[in-house]
C-alpha cells in the first residue's frame, strides 16, 4: 500500500539523508558567502528584527550540527557549508532576528543527541522531536515531517511480513533504534552503528539484512551506493524534526515563531524544493508506506 506524502503549511513530508558522526566538535563563521544575503548562498527572507534572540556572540548565532549531511549542510565543514535546507532555515532565523552571521559548532553524533553540549544558541541536525529528547531540549514546532526507511540490498526480498526476521542495523541515539527496539522487535538483536556511514557499510558488506532510520537519511545513503542498495518501504510516525535549544532558553519562543512565520510564507516549501527533492534522488511519494503485521 502507498500512502501519499505532502508538503504541509508547517511541515515538508518527504523523507532521507546521511548523518555522521565526528570526532571531534568544530566552529566556523560561514557569513562570508553570496554578498547579497550575508549568508552563504542562501536566500533570506522575511523582516529584519521581527524575532529577537539572545545569542552567545553578539549579532552571531551560533548552531551546532552533526557535519557531514548533505541536502540539510552542503559541505564537510563548517568553513565549507554555505548552503542546505537547515544551514538557510538557520540564515534565515539569524536574519529575521537581525543578526549578521551563522556560526558553525560541529559535533559528534553522540555528544550532540545527549544535550551535554553548550556554547550554541540553537541546534540543527534532522532532529526528531520525542517526550524523551524534551527532557533534555527545548525543541521548536517541527519543521519537517519524518518517517523510517527500510533500505536493504536492490536483490533484497525482505518485506513487511518478514522484516521481523531480518538481522538489522541501526543508528545509535536515532530514533530508528528505538523503535524498532520497542515497536519493531524483532526476533534477533539489533546491530547499532556509531555512525551512519558505517551502518551503510555493514549493509553493503552484507553484516546485516537491512537498515532502519530516517527515510531521508536512506534516500541519501541508497543514491550514493550506485544501485547497490534500495529504499523498500518506509513506517509512518507522524513524527518531525524541530531546532533544539537548550532547556529553558530564553530563546525558544522566538525560534518557534520564525519557524511557524517560515511555515505560512512559503519559506520551508521553497527550501525542501531547492535542496531537499534534487539530493534524495527519487520522489519519496514513490517509497511505499509499510504497516507492521
Amino acid at each position: 500500500m502507498k500512502k501519499k506524502l505532502s508538503y504541509a503549511a508547517i511541515t515538508v513530508t518527504v523523507a532521507a539523508l546521511a548523518l555522521t558522526a565526528c570526532s571531534s566538535p568544530t566552529d566556523a563563521d560561514t557569513s562570508k558567502g553570496s554578498a547579497s544575503s550575508g549568508f552563504g548562498d542562501c536566500k533570506v527572507t522575511g523582516k529584519p528584527g521581527s524575532i529577537k534572540l539572545r545569542t552567545q556572540k553578539p549579532d552571531t548565532l551560533t548552531v551546532s550540527t552533526v557535519l557531514p549531511n548533505p541536502g540539510w549542510w552542503n559541505g564537510m565543514s563548517p568553513e565549507s557549508v554555505k548552503s542546505g535546507f537547515e544551514y538557510c532555515l538557520a540564515a534565515d532565523i539569524a536574519h529575521r532576528a537581525g543578526l549578521k552571521s551563522v556560526r558553525l559548532k560541529n559535533l559528534a553524533w553522540d555528544q550532540y543527541i545527549s544535550g551535554t553540549a553548550t556554547g550554541y544558541d540553537i541546534g540543527m541536525a534532522s532532529t526528531t522531536i520525542t517526550d524523551e529528547r524534551k527532557k533534555v531540549f527545548d525543541f521548536s514546532r517541527q519543521y519537517f515531517s519524518s518517517n523510517l526507511g527500510v533500505a536493504t540490498k536492490k536483490d533484497s526480498k525482505i518485506t513487511a511480513d518478514d522484516i521481523r526476521d531480518a538481522k538489522i542495523g541501526v543508528l545509535q541515539g536515532n530514533i530508528g533504534a528505538q523503535w524498532v527496539a520497542d515497536v519493531l522487535k524483532p526476533t534477533r538483536a539489533a546491530a547499532t552503528f556509531q555512525s551512519q556511514a558505517d551502518m551503510f557499510t555493514a549493509l553493503n558488506a552484507g553484516q546485516v539484512d537491512a537498515v532502519v532510520t530516517d527515510t531521508t537519511l536512506a534516500l541519501t545513503s541508497v543514491k550514493a551506493s550506485a544501485g547497490a542498495l534500495t529504499v523498500r518501504g518506509q513506517f509512518a510516525l507522524n513524527q518531525g524534526y524541530g531546532i533544539v535549544m537548550p532547556l529553558h532558553s530564553k530563546n525558544t519562543t522566538a525560534v518557534d515563531k520564525a519557524v511557524g512565520q517560515m511555515a505560512s510564507d512559503g519559506t520551508l516549501k521553497a527550501l525542501a524544493a531547492e535542496f531537499l527533492e534534487p539530493t534524495f534522488g527519487v520522489n519519496p511519494n514513490s517509497v511505499p508506506v509499510w504497516s507492521l503485521k
